[in-house]
């Protein structure tokens, strides 16, 4: 996984050419959840770089295409993760970016939450691949 520091992205042990050609942007500040969750991810296949902070996650996405973005709620800093999906929307040029709220907390509430930031939707921790695989399936409209 890239995190920024190392630059590297390992291949995945998944066969699936389809999943290997998707990339994902994981936004996550806890660097034990982000390293397992990416490791994870990439074991089936993905592309995931890594940021720790929604300041930087919104550089990168401006700079890199990326087929979604996992981005944690709480994130400490200038910006936490509704403010990024906010700042995403605004974007013209990110106002279709693929965003999936990440969060210890799913309940109906933070759902309307996330979703009334910009989220496409929220995916409770730990994280169930196959939701990731679903989302990535069927792009934004649907998550």
């Amino acid at each position: 996984m890239d995190t920024g520091e190392s630059g590297r992205t390992p291949a995945g042990s998944r066969s699936s050419t389809e999943a290997k050609s998707k990339r994902i942007l994981l936004v996550e500040d806890d660097p034990h959840v982000a390293e397992t969750l990416a490791e994870l991810l990439e074991l089936e296949g993905y592309r995931v770089t890594v940021r720790h902070d929604a300041l930087a996650a919104l550089e990168q996405v401006r700079r890199d295409l990326v087929d979604l973005v996992l981005c944690d709620l709480t994130l400490p800093g200038e910006m936490d993760g509704c403010g990024f999906a906010r700042a995403c929307r605004a974007d013209s040029a990110l106002r279709e970016l693929h965003l999936l709220a990440v969060s210890g907390y799913d309940r109906p509430e933070d759902c309307r939450r996330a979703r009334a930031s910009g989220f496409d939707g929220l995916v409770g921790k730990p994280v169930d691949v196959e939701a990731i695989h679903a989302a990535v399936g069927e792009g934004r409209q649907a998550a």
